[in-house]
């Protein structure tokens, strides 16, 4: 019986410590964070159109008025023409 309770007190000590160390530095925190939150919108099957009916509207719909998202299509289309056209000719 003392063994066990001894044991078990080892174990929960050596959790407690090793989390306190992983979780000690930034980088492991946010990885849990994210973690944590990608998984929680997976079982809630939600995605971030869900949260924002802005890109709900906006995906797929280009409107020919919105002269910035225009401006960001014909720039990305022109550098890999350019890329292409660049590395063609050496």
């Amino acid at each position: 019986m003392l063994a066990n309770k001894l044991i078990t007190s080892t174990l929960v000590a050596t959790a407690v410590a090793a989390g306190s160390y992983y979780f000690g530095k930034e980088e492991n925190r946010e990885k849990l964070y994210h973690s944590f939150k990608r998984i929680k919108s997976k079982v809630k099957n939600e995605t971030k159109e869900d949260h924002n009916p802005y890109l709900n509207e906006k995906v797929g719909h280009s409107d020919p008025d919105d002269i910035q998202d225009n401006s960001m299509v014909d720039e990305g289309a022109m550098y890999s023409v350019n890329y292409y056209n660049e590395n063609m000719n050496k």
